[in-house]
């Protein structure tokens, strides 16, 4: 068997469906860049979240340690 061996040269692939692109590039297409952006705003909009939670949640521990404190005082 032989196999045919192809020299791409310098290049990615994007990141969104795998093809290959030239260096310095994240996707191959405008369709993709959308799909990019879409998923990038998400990820932001969940991290954001992620961190009003644990900021909502130390502070009920605060909340909850300071009536105990105060309570046996």
């Amino acid at each position: 068997m032989s196999r045919k061996k192809e020299e791409w040269g310098p290049h990615t692939h994007c990141i969104i469906c795998g093809k290959a692109i030239p260096e310095g590039e994240k996707t191959c297409s405008k369709e993709c860049s959308r799909k990019y952006e879409e998923e990038l705003k998400q990820y932001k909009k969940q991290q954001k979240m992620s961190y009003l939670f644990i900021i909502v949640m130390v502070g009920m521990i605060l909340v909850f340690f300071l009536a105990s404190y105060f309570a046996r005082g």
